[in-house]
């Protein structure tokens, strides 16, 4: 599996993996902090809050507008 995207807002991140989109809630569940491009495994995914399968060509048209774009998850200490 290999992360293709990456978008992110002050409270949510949100992956783009093969055919699917992992959402994750920054206050509510541990996530991981990937790049885009990296290949991942399952278990490196965690327990997201919610798995969609990816319908169409620009899954970000269904994301919220402050979503951003970007390459990186960085772990903040």
């Amino acid at each position: 599996m290999k992360v293709q995207g990456i978008w992110e807002s002050m409270s949510a991140v949100i992956y783009e993996i093969d055919d699917k989109c992992y959402f994750y809630n920054k206050e509510h569940n541990e996530m991981p902090y990937l790049s885009t491009g990296q290949e991942v495994s399952a278990s490196q995914l965690g327990s997201p809050y919610k798995v969609i399968r990816r319908v169409g060509v620009y899954p970000e048209l269904a994301f919220s507008p402050e979503m951003k774009e970007v390459d990186r998850i960085v772990e903040r200490v």
